[in-house]
């Protein structure tokens, strides 16, 4: 990536838990991709045991630079937003890189996603201090502008980057399931499982519903409903390790209470992110079955890599129509978008427009 009047770009160090956590995938994958382009690391955080603490000898230096120096005042840096401490570390960042290109990627926006008074306050200092919003999609985009007041530039990122290995890239290939008419489609279900963020799955289980020509697949921690014929629990993997463990026809984005509408937060959540499930199917070269009011279902749509549900108790019928004709083409376009995928180059394409402005 060309740097222009040889100023450097930067990146603030992230927070995440090194566990079974999607969006700590999504946060070390983008410093991965940092670190391919030779960015400069500023390390506000150290690593601990499982997950990296924050530093206060290493925030204190910063300061410093910040006040005192000159030394960042004409550069472009990068921000993953997530720290737990966005408020405090944001205005240092401005002041640091006063004269410089400021980015945000964004892994979430609270004000949406949880709807609190406490969080709007806290996100419009936050972004208020950066010139550059990467986000999920037009609608989280709109929804900084024009709610949150963001005043800089907004890019669309779409589909995350999803980054693997050769050697997973391999075992990925050879758990390709096959395709016919007589199939009983096996639909995979990967994320938190837990009630309070997937209950839907409960409900279906609970309500006797038993679909005759699919089966769920669920691949993730928290499950304590009731398990039936048509549900099994596959276990939980790391990220990294995932997409070579997953077997299935579809990969399914569904979120809230209910099955037959989304409902509640998590739902609506849906019609502004781009939720790194999304990422992992395309990954694992699974066309995605989405809620049709979400804002990843018009990238499904562009990409042709899938289908919309209105309502869970859609799928049978949906799943009745599909041709082997219609679910290879699918395959097809999802495995030239996966190129783009598992090497970083959805980040890389956005970095490279922002920085060369």
């Amino acid at each position: 990536m060309s740097r222009q009047s040889n100023k450097e770009i930067y990146y603030i160090s992230s927070f995440y838990w090194k566990n079974y956590n999607a969006a700590s995938k999504a946060k070390m994958d983008i410093e991965r991709i940092f670190q391919s382009e030779s960015f400069k690391p500023i390390n506000l955080f150290k690593d601990g045991k499982n997950t990296r603490i924050f530093s206060l000898s290493k925030f204190f230096q910063f300061i410093i630079y910040s006040f005192f120096g000159g030394k960042y005042k004409n550069s472009t840096v990068f921000f993953q937003n997530g720290t737990g401490i966005d408020a405090i570390l944001s205005p240092f960042i401005k002041l640091a890189f006063r004269n410089g290109k400021r980015i945000i990627v964004i892994h979430d926006v609270e004000t949406i996603r949880l709807g609190r008074k406490i969080d709007f306050l806290r996100e419009k200092i936050v972004f208020s201090k950066f010139t550059h919003a990467i986000c999920h999609s037009q609608e989280m985009a709109d929804f900084l502008m024009e709610k949150i007041g963001f005043k800089g530039q907004t890019i669309v990122l779409g589909f995350f980057d999803y980054l693997i290995s050769k050697e997973i890239t391999k075992n990925i290939d050879n758990n390709k399931l096959e395709f016919s008419k007589d199939t009983r489609f096996l639909i995979v279900y990967a994320g938190n499982l837990s009630k309070w963020k997937s209950g839907f799955i409960c409900k279906m289980a609970e309500s006797g519903y038993s679909p005759k020509n699919y089966k769920l697949l669920l691949y993730g921690k928290g499950y304590d409903g009731v398990i039936n014929e048509f549900l099994e629990i596959k276990g939980a993997y790391s990220p990294d390790e995932l997409p070579a463990r997953i077997q299935g026809h579809f990969g399914l984005i569904w979120d809230g209470d209910d099955i037959d509408k989304i409902s509640g937060k998590t739902g609506e959540y849906l019609r502004y992110n781009s939720p790194h499930k999304a990422s992992l199917y395309i990954a694992s070269e699974l066309p995605i079955i989405a809620w049709k009011g979400s804002a990843i279902f018009k990238l499904i749509e562009e990409y042709n890599i899938g289908f919309g549900v209105d309502s869970l108790l859609e799928l049978e019928s949906k799943l009745e129509n599909i041709t082997p004709e219609q679910y290879e083409t699918w395959r097809n376009n999802i495995e030239k978008l996966r190129n783009e995928i598992i090497n970083g180059n959805r980040l890389r394409n956005v970095m490279k427009a922002i920085v060369s402005e």
